[in-house]
């Protein structure tokens, strides 16, 4: 397995997130400003793309957000949503960042906390699905 990284919205990372968020989780509003600014990487089997997430600084000095995490299907309990997380971590260290932060479903919480993040603030709904903001540290653990 191998993850790419890409400063524009490759064919790859758009393909699984209208697999995964408009066609399985009936998103409409999946695409945003925030493509055209964010770090995207893809996770590749071979020449085939399995998943994707993007990240990129916050107004707060240090902290990055990162989102759009998606895996397809067929890959799913592997591994490869934590991989692509701590990927994306450690290219935030390397720019200087000091926290992440997800905008989790809820359904997933135990998935992220599993990884090191913990809820902060309200829940929220994006669209017709609840989330939480979930936030790490990672000066803490990367260094």
């Amino acid at each position: 397995m191998e993850i790419r990284t890409y400063f524009s919205l490759p064919e790859e990372a758009k393909s699984i997130r209208i697999t995964v968020f408009c066609e399985e989780q009936g998103f409409v509003e999946e695409f945003d400003d925030a493509d055209n600014v964010a770090v995207h990487l893809v996770a590749f089997d071979g020449d085939t793309a399995i998943g994707t997430c993007r990240y990129y600084e916050t107004e707060i000095t240090g902290c990055y957000l990162i989102g759009r995490i998606a895996v397809c299907r067929s890959y799913r309990g592997r591994g490869i949503g934590g991989m692509l997380v701590r990927a994306a971590e450690a290219q935030i260290v390397s720019r200087g960042g000091t926290r992440a932060h997800i905008g989790a479903q809820v359904r997933a919480m135990p998935f992220y906390e599993s990884i090191g993040y913990t809820p902060v603030g309200e829940r929220y709904m994006d669209e017709h699905v609840e989330h939480q903001g979930m936030e790490k540290e990672l000066a803490k653990s990367e260094k």
